[in-house]
Order: structure tokens, then C-alpha cells, then sequence
């Protein structure tokens, strides 16, 4: 893979973690330890990706998050999470199997070339979701340079040098693997349900095949219309009309169950909720 900054977070003490969205930015610190992650300070700025037109807007976004971090720079560790629909992620099932040697090579001349934009505008990532004798299954991911960009500029104003990148279903997945989603399915779709937004993930065999951004104003029905009634639908995030929607066309729709053990000083909500709200941020550090 040519990008190494998408990584996990096995060894995190004391951490922030900044989740960028085409309309808000949630920002967390947390501290985990003996397992258990205590969120120490949670905030959200009404700025996201999509209000960054011009760079005086950028250095702005970027000076205030700076300051509402002030506290925090010592921290050592900046994790972001970001996926708009920008982040382009295909799947290419039962293909050719190739040796692991040649598979950059195989990705950068026999898949990517014939793309039709500029790749030179993208980090490139890929994932081998299923391995059998003769074919694979492949997930690849072009993530916007532009986006990488932001997250480094924001490292580089808190003075933070190690800093990784993750997308939101790398987040889930990994979620999955470590048993802290109980699924229950082997196939199933989970959705995270933001105020703007929607991400619909496609599960089989408890690997996130697919997952795709859909702006939710306007586009109720065509979402929809990506639902399947004959598995199940799992959703973290918002409780509102959408979710509702869903339950009325008669899909089998539940929350998502997650085992988690989180702290909050939020003592005005209940650890539940926080935990449905803020589950990218808290899974970065799992």
C-alpha cells in the first residue's frame, strides 16, 4: 500500500481525536486505560470540510480548533476520522488472484488507470476482503489529498508530530474484528445516522464490503431504495425521522449493540448516548 498514516490504535494512552464532516467537527480527548476509555473533554464546531472554499477560511477553522485545544498540546497522539463522498471506496469481487508481491502492481496498472479522474489527487489504499485459491476479493479506497492536507496542517498548528488518519468503516470494521459490535449476522447493513448525512455499510461475512456517503435532505426515498427488507439493518447515531422512515416501510431495524466500557465527565448525559454519538471518536482508540 502507498499510504501507512491509516492506522490502529493499540497502544493509546492520552489521545485527541478530531472527526471531520462535510458540515461540523466533533472534537474528543480521551484517555484509555485498563481498558476502559474515560472521554476527558468533547466539544463540536459547526464548521466541516465543505465550508473550506478558500484558504482564509481554512486558516481560520484551523486557528479555532487550535484554540479550543490550547489546553492539550502537550498530548503527543492526534487521530482524525473522515469520510465524505469524496472518499471513493470500490469493490472488485472475484478477480484473479495475484501474488501479494505483485498486487501494487496489479492495483496501480490493471484497476487504477482506467479510472476516470485525476489520481494523482489521491492517497491509494486497498484491502483484500476475501482470499480463495484462484480469485480475491479486493476493496479499494482513494482518499483526497486535499483532505490529508487538513489533517496534517492541523497537526502541524498543535505542534503534534505523530498523527494518523482513519476512515469511519475502517473504524466499524475494526469494531467488528475486535467483538465490541455484536452483529449477530453474518450479512447485514449498519448505518451511521448524522444530522446531514448518512453512511450505509454493507456487510458480508462481517467484512464492511461497501460504504457509501448519501446526503440525507431530499434523498429519503433513494435511500431507500439501497435497503434490502430481507436482512438485518443496524444504525448508530441519531434518533430521528429518517431512522422512523425506516421502521415504518417494515425493515428490520435495530440500534447497534456495542460492547464498550466508556467513562464521561458528562455527567448530564447517560453513557449509552454518549457512546451512540461519539462512537468513530471512541473507536479510534479501541
Amino acid at each position: 500500500m502507498r499510504n501507512t498514516s491509516i492506522v490502529g490504535g493499540d497502544f493509546i494512552n492520552n489521545c485527541i481525536v478530531i472527526k471531520l464532516d462535510n458540515y461540523d467537527t466533533e472534537i474528543s480527548v480521551i484517555n484509555r486505560k485498563m481498558r476502559k476509555i474515560n472521554i476527558i473533554d468533547n466539544f463540536e464546531i459547526e464548521i466541516g470540510i465543505k465550508h473550506l472554499i478558500s484558504l482564509e477560511a481554512k486558516k481560520e477553522f484551523i486557528k479555532i480548533i487550535t484554540s479550543k485545544l490550547n489546553d492539550y498540546k502537550h498530548l503527543k497522539e492526534i487521530f482524525f476520522s473522515v469520510q465524505n463522498e469524496d472518499v471513493i471506496i470500490r469493490e472488485y469481487p472475484e478477480i484473479k488472484r495475484v501474488k501479494k508481491r505483485d498486487l501494487d502492481g496489479y492495483i496501480n496498472f490493471e484497476i487504477v488507470k482506467d479510472m476516470p479522474f485525476n489520481i494523482e489527487h489521491y492517497v491509494i489504499k486497498y484491502k483484500i476482503l476475501n482470499l480463495q485459491k484462484n480469485i480475491m476479493d479486493i476493496q479499494l479506497i482513494l482518499f483526497p489529498k486535499y483532505i490529508e492536507k487538513i489533517c496534517t496542517e492541523i497537526a502541524q498548528n498543535l505542534n503534534i508530530k505523530r498523527k494518523y488518519l482513519n476512515m469511519n468503516f475502517d473504524i466499524i470494521q475494526k469494531l467488528i474484528d475486535k467483538k465490541k459490535i455484536d452483529l449477530g449476522h453474518e450479512n447485514c447493513m449498519i448505518i451511521e445516522n448524522k444530522r446531514n448525512y448518512i453512511i450505509l455499510n454493507s456487510v458480508k461475512q462481517r467484512k464492511i464490503y461497501t460504504s457509501t456517503v448519501f446526503e440525507k435532505y431530499g434523498n429519503e426515498d433513494y435511500i431507500l431504495s439501497f435497503l434490502e427488507k430481507d436482512i438485518h439493518i443496524f444504525y448508530y447515531g441519531k434518533e430521528d425521522s429518517f431512522i422512523k422512515n425506516i421502521k415504518e416501510n417494515e425493515f428490520c431495524v435495530d440500534k447497534l449493540n456495542l460492547n464498550l466500557k466508556v467513562n464521561s465527565l458528562n455527567k448530564e448525559d447517560t453513557v449509552d448516548n454518549i457512546i451512540n454519538q461519539n462512537l468513530i471518536n471512541i473507536g479510534v482508540v479501541v
